[in-house]
C-alpha cells in the first residue's frame, strides 16, 4: 500500500510511505519516480542484508536496515528501506508494525529536522530502538523459562529456548549488520553531503547501534550459556540413571545366573539336601553383598 504525504520539510518536499511493499508497488515506484530495476530489486529483497547503495544512474540512495519482526515461534528479522531521490523521501516495509510506523511518523513529520540527512540519521538511530522491547521480552522469557527448567526439565520448556535462540541468532546478525552499515557510512556518497555538525548525529545513531548490538549479544550469550547448563544437567541425570540401571543389572543377574543353573534337570551339589534352598539363598545373598561392597569400594555407587 502507498502512501504518499507532502510534507515540506528541509531539502525534501514529499514522503512517500509503502506498506507492506508488493511488487506491483515497486513497478509503481520505478516507472513514476525514474528508479533503476536494481534499486528496486534490492529494495523489495526480503533477505537483502543491511546495506548502503548509490546508484548513480537514478542518483538515489537507498538504505536498508534491518528491524525485528514477531512471529509464532518468536522473532526474526525483516528489512526497512530508506530511499532518497531528489526531493522524495521513500520508506519501504515488507510488514506492517506500529513501533516503525511511529517512528517514521515522529522523525519525519513531527521533528522537522534541517535537512534530510539529518532526518536519515535520526530514523536509522530510532530504528535501532526497535530491537529494545523484543531484547527485554526474550529476556523476561528467558527467565521463566529458567525458573520452570530449574524445578522439572520439560521438552516444550526446552523447545521455547530453543526458539529464544534462535531469535537471537537473527538479532546478533542484524544488530551486527546495521552497525557496520553506520560505520561504512562515513566513506559513502551519503557521508561526503554532509552538511557542518551532522557528523555528530551520525556518531550518536552509531552508538546506539552498537549499544543495541551489545545488549543482544549479551542476552543471546546468557541464553546460550543457559541451554548448555540444561544439556549437562540432562546427561548427568541419564547417565545417573543408567549407573543405578546397571548396578541393578548386575546385582539381579547374581540369583538369576544360580537360580537358572539349580534348574537344569541333572544332577547337582545339594540336591539332596532338605533345607538346600535355604543354603542356595544364603550364598547368593551373600554373591550379592560382594557385589554391592565391590561396586561401593571402586566408587560406582
Amino acid at each position: 500500500m502507498i502512501e504518499i504525504k507532502p510534507i515540506d520539510i528541509g531539502s525534501f518536499k514529499t514522503w512517500l510511505n509503502v506498506k507492506e511493499a508488493q511488487p506491483a508497488d515497486a513497478a509503481i515506484l520505478q516507472s513514476k519516480y525514474g528508479l533503476t530495476q536494481d534499486v528496486m530489486d534490492y529494495a523489495m529483497d526480503i533477505d537483502e542484508p543491511s546495506n548502503y547503495d548509490y546508484d548513480k544512474k537514478s542518483k538515489s540512495q537507498l538504505f536498508i536496515y534491518h528491524l525485528p519482526y514477531s512471529t509464532q515461534q518468536g522473532y526474526l528479522t525483516i528489512p526497512a528501506v530508506i530511499l532518497l531521490k531528489g526531493s522524495l523521501l521513500i520508506t519501504l516495509t515488507h510488514s506492517t508494525n506500529a513501533k516503525v510506523e511511529s517512528i517514521f511518523q515522529k522523525d519525519i513529520v513531527e521533528k522537522e529536522y534541517a535537512n534530510v540527512n539529518l532526518t536519515v540519521l535520526k530514523l536509522l538511530k530510532h530504528l535501532s530502538d526497535a530491537f529494545s522491547l523484543p531484547t527485554h521480552e526474550i529476556r523476561r522469557r528467558r527467565k521463566e523459562l529458567n525458573d520452570l527448567l530449574s524445578s522439572r526439565a520439560e521438552n516444550k520448556h526446552l523447545i521455547s529456548l530453543a526458539n529464544l535462540r534462535k531469535s537471537l541468532i537473527y538479532f546478533t546478525s542484524s544488530t551486527h549488520n546495521n552497525y557496520v552499515m553506520l560505520q561504512n557510512l562515513k566513506n559513502k556518497y551519503f557521508g561526503r553531503t554532509f552538511h557542518e555538525n551532522e557528523d555528530e548525529f551520525l556518531v550518536d545513531a552509531q552508538i546506539e547501534a552498537n549499544q543495541v548490538q551489545q545488549l543482544v549479544e549479551m542476552e543471546a550469550e546468557i541464553v546460550t550459556q543457559l541451554i548448555a547448563t540444561f544439556d549437562t544437567i540432562l546427561s548427568n541425570n541419564l547417565n545417573s540413571i543408567m549407573k543405578i540401571l546397571t548396578i541393578w543389572s548386575v546385582v539381579l543377574a547374581i540369583p538369576t545366573i544360580i537360580t537358572g543353573f539349580y534348574g537344569m534337570n541333572v544332577d547337582l551339589p545339594l540336591m539332596h539336601l532338605r533345607l538346600a534352598w535355604v543354603v542356595i539363598v544364603g550364598i547368593t545373598l551373600f554373591l550379592i553383598g560382594w557385589v554391592v561392597v565391590l561396586l561401593y569400594r571402586h566408587r560406582i555407587i
